[in-house]
C-alpha cells in the first residue's frame, strides 16, 4: 500500500479535488464523492484529536485501538 500525496493547501488525507478523494493513512483505502464535503462526511475516514496527523477508516481505527465510542 502506498499513500497518495495530499493536495497542496488542503488538510491531510485529501488526495484529489477532481474527483474529490479522501484516503486512509492505515490501509490506503480511498473514498470518492461528488464534492469534497461529501467525501469528508461520507467516507468514514476520520481524524482523532488523540492521534494528530492520522486519518483512518473504521477498520484501521479499531486495529490501532482508537476509542471509537
Amino acid at each position: 500500500m502506498s499513500l497518495l500525496p495530499d493536495v497542496p493547501g488542503m488538510v491531510h488525507g485529501i488526495v484529489s479535488l477532481d474527483p474529490p478523494i479522501i484516503q486512509c493513512d492505515g490501509c490506503g483505502r480511498t473514498h470518492t464523492e461528488r464534492t469534497i464535503e461529501l467525501a469528508i462526511l461520507l467516507s468514514g475516514i476520520q481524524f482523532s484529536p488523540a492521534h494528530p496527523g492520522r486519518r483512518l477508516c473504521l477498520e484501521c481505527r479499531i486495529a490501532e485501538g482508537w476509542d471509537i465510542r
